[in-house]
C-alpha cells in the first residue's frame, strides 16, 4: 500500500507545482525532490508512461502497473481540485502551435528522452546506487519544457493532463479555456505510449 500512497503524493505535488508555477525550473527541481523522496519506496514513477516502460522492462507486473497508474491519476485529480481551492482557475496543457505535426514530434521526442534517461539512471547496473538520478530526471524535464514548451505544452506525462481533462469534461468552465477533455487521450494514447515504447525497447534490446 505504501507504494501507491507515494505514487499518489508524488504525482499530486508534481501536478500542483506545474499548475501553480508553469515554470520549467520550479517543475524540474520539484520533480527531482519528489524522485528522491519516493524512489526507494515505489520507484518514483509519477507518470503512467514511466510505469509502462518499467512494465516493458520487467520491473513491475501488469496488475501492479494498473494500481500505480490509478494512484497517479487520482493524485492528478486531487491536485487540480487543490489548485482551484488555492485560487488558480486555469491550467495550460494544450498545444501552443497550429502545426499538429510539430506537436506530435515534440511530445514524442521528449517523452522518449525522459523515459530513456530514467531507464538508464535507474536500471543500468553500472550506475547502480548513484545519487544523481533525481537531478538527471528533473533536469531532463526542465530542458524539455524550455525546448518545446511553446510547441506542445511540454507535458511528457499523461497524469499531468488527466486531472484538468477530467474536470473539463465534468464542467468546462471550472478549469478555464486552456484544456479540453480530449487532451489526456492525445498525450497518453498517442505521444505518451509511442515515446515510452520506443525508449523502452531501445534500452531493453540494445543497451541493457
Amino acid at each position: 500500500m505504501k507504494k501507491y500512497i507515494i505514487e499518489l503524493i508524488g504525482t499530486f505535488f508534481l501536478v500542483l507545482i506545474i499548475g501553480l508555477t508553469e515554470n520549467p525550473i520550479a517543475i524540474g527541481l520539484g520533480l527531482a525532490v519528489l524522485v528522491y523522496m519516493g524512489a526507494h519506496i515505489s520507484g518514483a514513477h509519477y507518470n503512467p508512461v514511466v510505469t509502462l516502460a518499467m512494465y516493458i522492462n520487467d520491473q513491475i507486473d501488469l496488475k501492479e502497473s494498473g494500481k500505480y497508474i490509478a494512484s497517479q491519476l487520482t493524485g492528478s485529480v486531487v491536485a487540480v481540485y487543490t489548485m482551484i481551492g488555492l485560487g488558480q482557475d486555469s491550467f495550460s496543457v494544450v498545444s501552443k502551435t497550429t502545426e499538429i505535426q510539430s506537436f506530435f514530434v515534440a511530445e514524442i521526442l521528449f517523452t522518449f528522452l525522459l523515459v530513456f534517461v530514467i531507464l538508464n539512471v535507474a536500471l543500468n547496473e553500472s550506475l547502480k546506487g548513484n545519487q544523481f538520478y533525481g537531478l538527471a530526471i528533473g533536469l531532463t524535464v526542465t530542458a524539455g519544457a524550455f525546448s518545446v514548451g511553446d510547441i506542445s505544452g511540454a507535458v511528457f506525462n499523461p497524469a499531468v493532463s488527466f486531472g484538468p481533462s477530467l474536470l473539463s469534461f465534468i464542467d468546462p468552465q471550472v478549469i478555464g479555456s486552456n484544456v479540453s477533455s480530449s487532451d489526456f487521450f492525445v498525450y497518453f494514447l498517442i505521444t505518451g505510449i509511442i515515446g515510452s515504447v520506443l525508449a523502452s525497447f531501445l534500452y531493453k534490446k540494445v543497451l541493457k
